[in-house]
C-alpha cells in the first residue's frame, strides 16, 4: 500500500474491509474523479491504495512503468494498470477515505467510526483532533520528550 505523509491510515479497519476481497489482481482505495463511485473509471486517490502482491510484482517487471514515467503518481499508477490490462478487481472506499472536515470541500466530510484513512493532515492541530477523535493517544503516558498542547 502507498499512502501520502498526511494521511492517517487505521489499519485495523483496512484489513477488515480487505478480508473479503481477492487476493489477486487487486487495486483498492477511493477512485477519482470524487463525484464517481465506479472504480473502473479512472484511478485511486494518491491519499492511499493498495495493490495485490501480483500487480506489485508487475509493476516491476513491466516496461509500462519504465516508460511512463511524467505527471501525478497517483494518475501515472492507475495508467499503468489501463494499459497493462491489470487490476480487474477494483474497489473503492470512498467515504471510507476522505480529507479531513477543513476546508470544507467535496473530498471531507465529518470523522467517523468507520473510517479508514483520513487526509490532508498539514499541521499539528489537525493530527491532535483526528487522534483524539478516533482515542489513539488516550492511554498514552505524558512524556518529556515531546510537547503536545
Amino acid at each position: 500500500m502507498k499512502t501520502d505523509d498526511d494521511t492517517y491510515l487505521r489499519l485495523e479497519n483496512l484489513v477488515e474491509s480487505l478480508r473479503p476481497l481477492p487476493r489477486e489482481d487487486l487495486y483498492y482505495g477511493y477512485v477519482i474523479p470524487s463525484p464517481d463511485m465506479d472504480p473502473f473509471v479512472h484511478y485511486m486517490s494518491g491519499m492511499g491504495y493498495l495493490v495485490s502482491w501480483d500487480i506489485a510484482e508487475w509493476v516491476r517487471e513491466s516496461d509500462i512503468p519504465k516508460n511512463h514515467l511524467a505527471g501525478s503518481e497517483d494518475k501515472v499508477f492507475g495508467g499503468w494498470l489501463r494499459d497493462g490490462h491489470r487490476a480487474k478487481s477494483r474497489y473503492s472506499v470512498k467515504w471510507s477515505m476522505y480529507n479531513y472536515p477543513e476546508p470544507p470541500t467535496r473530498y471531507m466530510h465529518e470523522l467517523w467510526p468507520d473510517t479508514i484513512a483520513v487526509h490532508l493532515l498539514k499541521d499539528q492541530e489537525k493530527w491532535i483532533h483526528t487522534l483524539k477523535y478516533f482515542n489513539v493517544t488516550s492511554t498514552l503516558k505524558p512524556s518529556k520528550l515531546y510537547h503536545i498542547p
